[in-house]
């Protein structure tokens, strides 16, 4: 894949004073599937997101039974977990990216699907690094 296909793009917060970390989210081919997932969310989870996001960027240490840093020991993404979503996200040098999302209707999403979840955040990992 060329890598102009691959573009983070900073999302802006209220206030950038206290910011602790940037937030990104992956856009490939000109679709954002965090942005699209996020769109098919209830104006209440959208608010709740948006929250725990500006949480995650501006209180250091931030904790929340709706976040997890990082999944299990052998990924090392972490996930926002509002009901019924779960929008995936790893940490590179003060900055939280958001590479994918999953409409999440079990108690789980299988352990196939964090293997391809950790191919994908490695490919955007190394392609964001290149951007640094």
């Amino acid at each position: 894949m060329a890598e102009h296909d691959i573009e983070f793009r900073k999302l802006p917060l209220p206030s950038e004073e206290n910011q602790i970390f940037r937030i990104f989210y992956v856009i490939e081919k000109g679709r954002s599937q965090v942005m699209d997932g996020f769109q098919t969310m209830t104006d209440q989870r959208k608010d709740e997101v948006k929250t725990l996001i500006i949480k995650m960027a501006t209180v250091e240490g931030f904790k929340s039974q709706k976040i997890r840093w990082r999944l299990k020991k052998r990924y090392k993404y972490g996930e926002l977990k509002p009901k019924g979503h779960r929008v995936f996200f790893f940490v590179k040098q003060g900055n939280i990216i958001f590479f994918r999302y999953a409409r999440k209707k079990t108690d789980s999403l299988g352990d196939k699907f964090y293997r391809e979840t950790d191919i994908l955040k490695r490919r955007y990992e190394n392609e964001f690094e290149k951007k640094l």
